[in-house]
């Protein structure tokens, strides 16, 4: 894991992330990515289990580099086969300060995990304990497990029609 120091890098991404997934934090409508996605509610707290179920689903569909942006936060590039624990958090030296992983759900601001080709993406909603889950392979990985992650699908006609 690394975390993301080069501003300009930083920028780029968050710029990307409005653009192609029409991120708006001060929306209703937060989020309306323009290619398939499903969205889930997570019916319990996050355990480290769903966590690990989340990494090897990662694991298998992206071996190489993801991005994991927090929004107004460290964000960083990672690998899911560095298995980063639940909670996981180390003292930055240089910066003095603590550096905090996201989960794979949030737990208080956005969090959004993108494989580096931008082909799968896990973006979630801290208030609304949501996640949308985009690409097709992480979608039916999701579908397949999603009794053992908790997660109950959120049929997208109900969303406000923007986010369609």
């Amino acid at each position: 894991m690394q975390v993301i120091l080069d501003e300009k890098k930083y920028r780029a991404l968050w710029d990307r992330v409005y653009r192609e997934y029409g991120f708006d934090r001060e929306q209703e409508a937060w989020l309306r990515p323009p290619f398939p996605h499903k969205k889930y509610r997570l019916a319990q707290l996050w355990t480290e289990e769903q966590e690990r179920t989340v990494n090897s689903i990662f694991q298998a569909l992206c071996p190489g580099d993801m991005y994991a942006l927090d929004w107004q936060h460290d964000c960083m590039v990672f690998s899911p086969a560095e298995e980063i624990p639940l909670n996981f958090s180390f003292y930055d030296r240089e910066r003095d300060c603590n550096v905090y992983f996201p989960s794979y759900f949030p737990n208080g601001d956005f969090y959004f995990f993108i494989s580096a080709d931008w082909r799968i993406g896990l973006f979630g909603h801290p208030w609304r304990s949501e996640i949308y889950v985009t690409g097709d392979a992480l979608i039916a990985a999701f579908d397949s497990a999603r009794e053992q992650l908790d997660l109950t699908e959120i049929p997208l006609e109900k969303e406000n029609p923007i986010c369609e």
